[in-house]
């Protein structure tokens, strides 16, 4: 199943590869994979796209955490809190917010 949805993905990225909804879920399928390498440069281009993609925003930080990259993790995170508090997400706020507290300590 995951096979099918990494061509059927790949196919759509083929026909547009500035597709932000793309290249997160390309992102998505690769974290699941266990292929960091890919899923950073998925979840990078979707961020060069649109640098708000707070959903890639997010699993970014997390990434980047993981890989002992704590300050490019709370930059990330920084960036994301700014953007969430113009909107009225509040409760991806405050999973930023705990992402980012759980990373500083």
């Amino acid at each position: 199943m995951r096979a099918q949805r990494l061509i059927k993905l790949m196919e759509m990225y083929a026909e547009n590869s500035r597709d932000t909804f793309v290249l997160f879920a390309l992102g998505m399928e690769y974290l699941g994979l266990n292929n960091l390498d890919q899923a950073e440069l998925f979840f990078n281009k979707c961020l060069e796209v649109d640098e708000g993609y707070i959903p890639a925003l997010y699993q970014m930080a997390i990434l980047l955490n993981n890989r002992g990259l704590e300050d490019e993790s709370l930059r990330l995170l920084d960036r994301g809190l700014l953007l969430l508090k113009v909107g009225n997400d509040q409760k991806t706020l405050n999973e930023f917010r705990s992402l980012r507290e759980e990373i500083s300590f």
